[in-house]
């Protein structure tokens, strides 16, 4: 299946797809795998090109179907960035950026409704989430995650200054998941600089902002490696973006410079490049960092969402997969820093105790106190 999660073919990677096809057994499972991890599009699109002969007609003409309700979804996501974009963003003009998903789709594929899109990703400033929470709930989006959420202007106060994701769902049924800063610990990315160096590129009728290339190409290999590249259709991003004119190897290798993420930057390429050969071998060594790297993610990419959660526990720190990707100044930070996580309050100990906006710095200290008295309820009950 690795074979086909890139956008294009060379004539060895076309020879050995063929080749793959015949050693094909079940093809029903071949399609549930290739639906299960995000590709059926690209993948039917190499097979209706290939016309292997082991593949029956009617098992092609089935997988046409699902493509085709995959394309109606991903176009129905497609629409639902730009209505955010007109609805939401413009009218309260709010700076932002969209990256991922459907943005990085009508980038960089010819034929965006390919690429699966399960949500969408923006990045905000924070003093303006909780204007942008409260036009939404108004204008019928509804919260998914805090469920709770509504719009009183305490509630809306508390999420905006305490959460860095919040998400809700479009009058549509489209997930969307409004972020306050790009990375986990706020200490990669300087979010408001990644909003003023946005680009403006077409999605649909609308210009919608999005992140330059080098910076997108950088953040993908950030954010794929910290979930151990789980995704096939991520390695169809790598090829399709690495394919695009806009694509400047330098500036990439620049801008990951600028963030401290070199190495990560140059494992992914070579991890693509490996996994780009028709000749792919799991046993040949490439390198202690991508050997690790290509074990992990092929054990992922076989594995379900629980297994991908045991691996994502044993993380060097929320941003970073691998010890080799940070440096000794985010490690000694993460490490004299890390604690103060227990202070930050949950949405749960804002529902218990509801408190007024000015008020609500009381509930750093009010956290630790509420665990030790949960902790001491416990203890007597049991």
């Amino acid at each position: 299946m690795l074979l086909f999660s890139r956008l294009e073919l060379d004539d060895d990677q076309t020879k050995a797809a063929l080749a793959l096809c015949d050693e094909v057994e079940d093809w029903e499972a071949f399609r549930s795998t290739a639906r299960d991890r995000f590709i059926l599009p690209v993948v039917y699109r190499h097979l209706r090109c290939l016309k292997p002969s082991s593949l029956p007609a009617e098992k092609l003409a089935l997988m046409k179907q699902q493509v085709m309700a995959l394309y109606r979804h991903n176009l129905n996501v497609i629409a639902s960035l730009g209505e955010i974009h007109q609805q939401l963003l413009a009218p309260l003009e709010i700076p932002y950026v969209t990256f991922k998903g459907p943005s990085l789709a009508a980038c960089y594929y010819a034929e965006p409704a390919m690429r699966f899109s399960r949500d969408i990703d923006i990045l905000v400033p924070r003093e303006t989430m909780a204007e942008l929470l409260a036009r939404a709930l108004e204008v019928g989006y509804t919260p998914l995650d805090p469920p709770a959420l509504t719009n009183d202007p305490s509630c809306l106060a508390f999420v905006a200054r305490f959460h860095d994701v919040i998400t809700v769902s479009s009058p549509a049924g489209v997930a969307v998941e409004f972020h306050a800063r790009i990375d986990k610990s706020g200490w990669v990315y300087d979010s408001p600089s990644l909003i003023h160096r946005c680009e403006k590129t077409q999605v649909g009728n609308v210009n919608v902002s999005v992140l330059p290339t080098d910076e997108l190409f950088v953040y993908i290999c950030l954010h794929h490696t910290r979930h151990f590249w789980s995704r096939l259709h991520w390695l169809v991003d790598l090829d399709a973006i690495q394919r695009h004119p806009s694509f400047d190897r330098r500036r990439v290798l620049a801008c990951a410079e600028q963030h401290g993420l070199s190495t990560t930057v140059d494992v992914c390429l070579q991890m693509a490049e490996v996994l780009g050969s028709p000749d792919f071998d799991p046993h040949v060594q490439h390198g202690v960092r991508v050997d690790k790297l290509l074990r992990l993610s092929l054990a992922a990419m076989q594995g379900n969402d629980e297994f991908e959660r045991r691996l994502i526990d044993h993380r060097s720190s929320p941003d970073f997969a691998f010890r080799w990707q940070s440096s000794w100044g985010y490690r000694w930070r993460w490490l004299l820093m890390g604690w103060l996580r227990f202070f930050r309050p949950t949405f749960e100990l804002y529902r218990e105790w509801p408190l007024p906006s000015r008020w609500q710095w009381l509930y750093r200290p009010l956290r630790p106190w509420r665990a030790f008295r949960q902790r001491l309820l416990r203890h007597d009950t049991n």
